[in-house]
């Protein structure tokens, strides 16, 4: 059988005294400083899940400031294209503006310039005529003679244009 003496329970005595200490100065601070820790931990994990929403909405303002800024710059691409397009239509109709007048007044002035020569043509033509015609007749060429010879050329000339 079992045999109960007096340290058996002393013995006894000595645990739950000493389960009394224990738990008065291990177990309660042991205890505050989990819950403190624990506490600290869940602190930390809601802070943290704050800073992620924040980076989450932080990051889709950033993608959405991005996008708008990809679009403008789009935007502002095909506007410059456009008015590069239409500078180069100006300026190419421009161009083609003043070559055309360019030519109308190289034209006109070949024109004027033909027309003076055939002028002094006629004057010289007219006045050749009259010399080998007097020549010819056995006289001196007079000035009705040379506006007689000019009056034929020019009759001549129309004749031929028709």
């Amino acid at each position: 059988m079992l045999n109960f003496t007096v340290t058996f329970f002393i013995t006894i005595v000595n645990f739950f005294v000493l389960f009394l200490v224990l738990k008065k100065l291990l177990f309660k601070p042991v205890t505050s400083f989990m819950d403190a820790r624990a506490k600290k931990i869940k602190d930390s994990l809601a802070e943290a899940s704050i800073l992620r929403n924040e980076a989450e909405e932080k990051a889709a303002r950033y993608e959405a400031l991005i996008a708008g800024a990809e679009a403008e710059a789009e935007r502002l691409v095909k506007e410059g294209e456009e008015r590069a397009k239409d500078e180069a239509k100006a300026l190419l109709e421009k161009a083609q503006a003043d070559a055309a007048e360019a030519r109308k007044r190289a034209e006109e002035a070949a024109a004027r310039e033909s027309e003076k020569v055939r002028q002094e043509l006629v004057g010289d033509i007219a006045a050749f005529a009259t010399e080998v015609a007097g020549k010819l007749v056995g006289r001196a060429a007079e000035a009705e003679d040379a506006r007689a010879a000019e009056k034929l050329v020019r009759e001549l000339e129309a004749a031929r244009a028709r």
